[in-house]
């Protein structure tokens, strides 16, 4: 969906504060939805066939803090984190997509109509709330955060497992070598080994640390930035 979409967004939320009477009570905000439910049976086909609800920046464009491109890899783990924490995937664009998608057959509506008779729709008939589009971006929040957490998690154990031991090599090898003159020449090719075995480790655990911090700050980016757009949009 292009910027349009989000253009009618602004329109139909600024129109319907403007015609909400004045004591008129907001329904309290719902329970963040899950980032990775599954849009119900009939919401599924219109969500399939839409396209996204709002474009955010450019993967291709995407530069990391230092100004360098991502590399391949570093995009392959981002790609893994926004299928986690992808807002189309919501049940919030799914609801939105339903009732927007069969409107787009009507030749006579212009697309900030269409979009607004879909909010409408769907408010109705579902509940859609600015609260719970809200929700949404804020549980996107959680499972970026979650995944933040399985990362560190996994690689403190990978540490553990590929690194410290390692290091206990060099020094039970260190000790081997002044205990053992006549091994020496064996004991320093074993040393030279296991030494390298321990940089190309450290330097795999590094790369990993540096490409997944690199995609969750862009992705973390994103979401705020999707954010805000939809904060201005609903504010009005």
């Amino acid at each position: 969906m292009s910027n349009k979409f989000i253009d009618s967004l602004k329109h139909v939320i600024i129109e319907d504060d403007d015609a909400k009477p004045e004591g008129h009570a907001q329904s309290p905000p719902q329970a963040h939805p899950q980032p990775h439910s599954q849009p119900h049976s009939d919401a599924a086909p219109a969500a399939a066939a839409a396209a996204p609800v709002a474009e955010p920046t450019s993967h291709s464009a995407y530069q990391t803090m230092s100004g360098q491109p991502m590399s391949e890899e570093t995009e392959h783990v981002y790609q893994r984190i926004l299928a986690k924490t992808n807002f189309d995937a919501t049940q919030v664009a799914a609801t939105i997509h339903k009732y927007l998608d069969p409107l787009s057959a009507i030749a006579a509506l212009d697309e900030r109509t269409r979009f607004k008779t879909a909010v409408v729709q769907a408010k109705a008939q579902e509940g859609l709330t600015q609260e719970k589009i809200l929700a949404t971006f804020n549980g996107l929040k959680v499972a970026l955060q979650s995944e933040q957490e399985f990362f560190a998690a996994s690689a403190a154990a990978t540490k553990q497992r590929e690194i410290n031991d390692r290091q206990k090599k060099v020094e039970d090898v260190s000790d081997a070598i002044a205990q053992k003159q006549k091994e020496i020449a064996q004991l320093q090719q074993r040393l030279s080994d296991v030494t390298t075995e321990l940089v190309g480790a450290q330097g795999k655990i590094q790369r990993a640390e540096s490409q997944f911090t690199i995609a969750a700050q862009r992705r973390a980016l994103e979401i705020d930035q999707e954010k805000a757009k939809y904060v201005s949009l609903l504010q009005g």
